[in-house]
């Protein structure tokens, strides 16, 4: 039996008491805040509160995924100090990339140092026409391409968070032009899709390649490592072993179809039977997943945590693995 360690993406930024209470509970997590503040110089209450004034939309996208980083980071160590590893990462968007650095790949200064060069991004110059995200519900009866791609121009799949728990819909996540987007919601039943509140991007899509460009020069020059352990990619369904496999995961993380049961079947396949979801951003719930998951966002969580390592018997990995 194997522990996996599932991150979620950066579509929301957390609840402002999302971490706080670990931070005062644990001295690993207070440790590593302080590590992030010294590389990024956002001081550790400004992340756990979002206490901050972002000055246009890529620093606020870039602030957000900094606080889910550094909350990932932070519960990691939290069960590191308790002698947890897990055997396979994996994660979506953001999450895929945190779940490289914790398998080895990507060194967690790098991954800040290149979230910190996000804020800095530049519009293209004509300014693109206004750009989003929206959440989808959609009957598993129904042909999802409906909503999307050749017969909805504008609109492109952003994210598959797979089927509901309960079997009824398929949750995912459509990106496009603002314009298309409120066209399509116009043209559903109501309730079924619902444009996301701030998000100003059409995040994992091709409408995303001018923030690719700027990011490719410190993406191609940054080090990065074999894993450790594997990390199951968001973008196809496999395992991820090598530097290159990692890098190109990096490169292609804003232009394309982010998944998460790719990430979800290839920790499956890696023998995965008991997953924890360090940080808020996957739904407690609300999911179908192929094996059993513990959320950790509170402390009570990680006693829960360890307890489920011993009820499922799971292998945990040396940390020099």
């Amino acid at each position: 039996m194997t522990l996996g360690y599932l991150f979620g993406a950066n579509i929301s930024d957390p609840d402002p008491e999302h971490g706080a209470n670990l931070y005062e509970a644990y001295p690993a997590m207070r440790r590593s805040y302080e590590q992030v503040r010294d590389w990024t110089g956002i001081e550790p209450r400004a992340l756990l509160r979002g206490e901050f004034e972002p000055r246009n939309d890529h620093d606020r996208f870039s602030l957000a995924g900094i606080r889910l980083a550094a909350l990932a980071f932070g519960i990691h160590d939290v069960l590191a100090e308790s002698d947890i590893h897990p055997s396979v990462a994996g994660g979506i968007s953001l999450g895929g990339l945190v779940a490289s650095s914790v398998a080895g790949a990507v060194d967690r200064r790098t991954l800040f140092d290149l979230l910190v060069r996000e804020a800095k991004t530049p519009l293209p110059d004509p300014s693109p026409p206004a750009q989003g995200a929206a959440i989808a519900f959609l009957p598993v009866t129904e042909d999802p391409t409906f909503y999307y791609g050749e017969r909805r121009p504008g609109v492109y799949l952003g994210g598959d968070f797979g089927v509901l728990s309960n079997g009824t819909a398929r949750l995912l996540m459509l990106s496009g032009t603002a314009e298309a987007l409120d066209k399509l919601v116009a043209q559903s039943p109501p309730g079924m899709i619902s444009v996301i509140d701030g998000q100003p991007f059409a995040v994992h899509s091709p409408l995303r390649q001018y923030a690719t460009d700027f990011m490719a020069p410190a993406v191609t020059a940054m080090a990065v490592a074999d894993p450790r352990i594997p990390v199951c990619s968001f973008l196809e369904e496999r395992a991820l072993t090598t530097a290159d496999e990692v890098r190109d995961l990096f490169q292609r993380n804003k232009t394309t179809t982010m998944s998460l049961p790719h990430a979800c079947t290839g920790m499956k396949a890696q023998g995965v039977r008991l997953a924890f979801v360090l940080g808020p951003t996957l739904p407690a719930g609300v999911l179908d997943f192929p094996f059993p998951v513990v959320r950790i966002t509170e402390p009570h969580h990680v006693t829960e945590a360890m307890t489920a390592i011993y009820d499922y018997a799971v292998d945990l990995v040396a940390p020099s693995a």
